[in-house]
């Protein structure tokens, strides 16, 4: 069950993304770390209404629906603190902003990821095209998420790597 689903489309989020699929017992770590974080997370001493999900075993997704208190800038701190710490138990980095996570067509749809730096050549061996499914991790609510957080590389801001290329 999607735990975010009834969370508004307003809800704000944040993505943090894992270079590689997490295993289950990571997940598990995670997510009992992250309950125990958002049953806790205020700002300013009000209590945020707050949760979390892991999709794909690749994200944590992060949801504040904002209507009864905004997460603060101190509270968001605390939020990175947190999967900070949980990123140095287990050896992974979520913060890492080179990592590019899409679908591979050639391989079932299955999610993969690669660094920004391999893009280049992918896209002029084709194996990266505009057409490809990628996750823009730029959006800020849960409604993107909902409805455009899988897109076309073509309609993301990636689509500025196909022009690069080709020069």
């Amino acid at each position: 069950m999607n735990v975010l689903e009834n969370f508004p489309d307003s809800s704000r989020i944040w993505i943090y993304t894992a270079p590689r699929p997490l295993t289950i017992e990571e997940c598990e770590f995670i997510s009992a770390r992250m309950a125990n974080f958002v049953a806790e997370w205020a700002a300013h001493g009000a209590k945020l209404n707050a949760d979390f999900e892991i999709l794909y075993k690749r994200f944590i997704v992060i949801a504040v629906d904002e209507g009864p208190q905004n997460a603060t800038g101190c509270s968001i701190d605390s939020c990175v603190h947190e999967l900070q710490k949980i990123g140095t138990e287990l050896n992974i980095d979520f913060f890492d902003r080179m990592v590019v996570v899409y679908r591979d067509e050639e391989n079932n749809n299955m999610v993969v990821s690669c660094k920004m730096n391999e893009l280049k050549n992918m896209i002029a061996d084709g194996d990266f095209t505009p057409q490809t499914i990628v996750f823009d991790n730029t959006i800020l609510t849960l409604g993107e998420l909902r409805s455009r957080w899988e897109n076309t590389t073509g309609n993301t801001w990636m689509k500025r790597y196909f022009s690069a290329v080709k020069s």
